[in-house]
């Protein structure tokens, strides 16, 4: 070989030598990852972050955690902490799968913002739209009656409600945990419940047959308004929710493990609560989300 072979030959191979020094280290969430203060972050403040984690599992309020803080595309810290499994003694790793309760919600109302956006679905809509008995709702109101007994009485709606109260929970309904009324009591206790002992129309055809909490519109209240979303999602794309879920927003995003319900190969790596209550001492339960559900619940059953 000639020296403009060999000289040819060293380029390339000081190129490759360059590249994969210059190269970002790929961190466990897919990003590359770099220091806190290259991306305007303290490494010192950062650190309190673990430091308080790790108190909080030394005094058994918390399991486990993974944490993860990125900014400009890169991730500055990673951490994982505690156990995923503390009765079975399994460290917490940084892909460790989730029990999302209820930030399944947002999720639930991303696709039916999406179906917004298509036209397909106004948040104006009145729910009746699509579930033509909520049209009947009535207000459940309490009060005393002459000999002193808490009487539930039913008031007309003021208005129907919107998508939009189902979005921000402004719709009346509520969940049977949330409270100690007479309204309370005829509720699913929650989303969770809710999706182990109904159908998705069960729980439509239960929920229009039982008052509201409050007149739509006038006042926040936690509940069961996004799995009502989730099923106007339903009826509006003709699919599941899982499966608008999929196409929407988990495939693009590449979010390769979050779903309804976690197969069977992945349970090794679900997080598991502390076996008793920290502040009760009760036993502490939680679905199992490798079982199905009657309904896909998008209050709040989604892992990820």
């Amino acid at each position: 070989m000639g020296p403009s072979g060999r000289l040819k030959r060293r380029s390339i191979l000081l190129a490759l030598i360059l590249s994969l020094v210059a190269a970002p280290i790929v961190s466990a969430s897919g990003l590359p990852t770099a220091k806190p203060e290259q991306v305007g972050l303290s490494s010192e403040r950062l650190d309190r972050i673990g430091q308080a984690l790790h108190a909080d599992v030394e005094r058994g309020r918390i399991a486990g955690a993974v944490v993860v803080v990125a900014r400009k595309g890169r991730v500055a810290y990673l951490q994982a902490v505690g156990f995923k499994d503390k009765a079975a003694g399994t460290p917490m790793t940084p892909d460790t799968i989730f029990r999302l309760a209820s930030m399944t919600k947002p999720i639930v109302t991303v696709a039916a913002l999406s179906l917004y956006e298509e036209g397909r679905l106004l948040i104006s809509d009145p729910v009746s739209k699509y579930f033509p008995a909520f049209a009947k709702l009535q207000v459940g109101v309490e009060r005393t009656d002459p000999t002193g007994k808490s009487v539930l009485y039913t008031v007309p709606l003021d208005r129907e409600m919107t998508i939009q109260d189902l979005m921000r929970h402004t719709s009346g309904l509520t969940s049977g945990n949330r409270g100690t009324t007479q309204v309370h009591k005829l509720y699913p206790a929650s989303s969770n419940i809710a999706s182990q002992t109904l159908t998705g129309d069960e729980l439509i055809d239960r929920l229009s047959k039982i008052p509201l909490l409050h007149q739509p519109g006038t006042m926040w209240e936690y509940g069961l308004s996004v799995d009502v979303l989730g099923r106007v999602v339903e009826v509006v794309s003709g699919k599941p929710l899982a499966h608008v879920l999929e196409e929407r927003i988990y495939r693009p995003l590449k979010m390769t493990d979050t779903s309804f319900l976690l197969p069977a190969e992945k349970k090794a790596r679900l997080a598991q609560p502390l076996p008793t209550h920290p502040d009760t001492g009760k036993e502490y339960k939680v679905p199992d989300p490798t079982v199905p559900r009657k309904f896909d619940c998008g209050g709040g059953c989604a892992v990820s």
